[in-house]
């Protein structure tokens, strides 16, 4: 890599939990369940200025974070010595939730 052109198309600037669009959709739909808790809590259902899993993906991935990297800036992992979540288990988590979640509705379609 000799630009910052080939720099940008390559997606190293992203950790690597996000270089792959599928694993972007994990991410911004575990967000979006996320957006969803706290619009339940706060707002008792209304979700007025929400905005969507893939408007959040566009504009995190190919606005934001291309901006940003094209300056010279990244989005890295903390240093500090905290007990913080493992992002590859709490995606697992959610991706096994909402699969069960679709199972069962899918089982109960069949029993109706």
């Amino acid at each position: 890599m000799n630009t910052v052109q080939e720099y940008l198309e390559s997606g190293m600037y992203l950790p690597p939990f996000l270089r792959d669009f599928h694993d972007q959709k994990d991410v911004f739909k575990f967000l979006d369940d996320v957006q969803e808790r706290n619009i339940e809590k706060h707002r008792n259902g209304e979700r007025h200025d929400a905005i969507s899993w893939r408007n959040a993906q566009v504009y995190t991935i190919d606005i934001f974070l291309w901006v940003m990297a094209r300056h010279g800036y990244t989005l890295q992992r903390s240093r500090k010595k905290l007990p913080f979540s493992d992002i590859d288990r709490t995606l697992e988590g959610e991706n096994d939730r909402r699969r069960k979640e679709i199972a069962e509705a899918l089982g109960r379609l069949a029993h109706d």
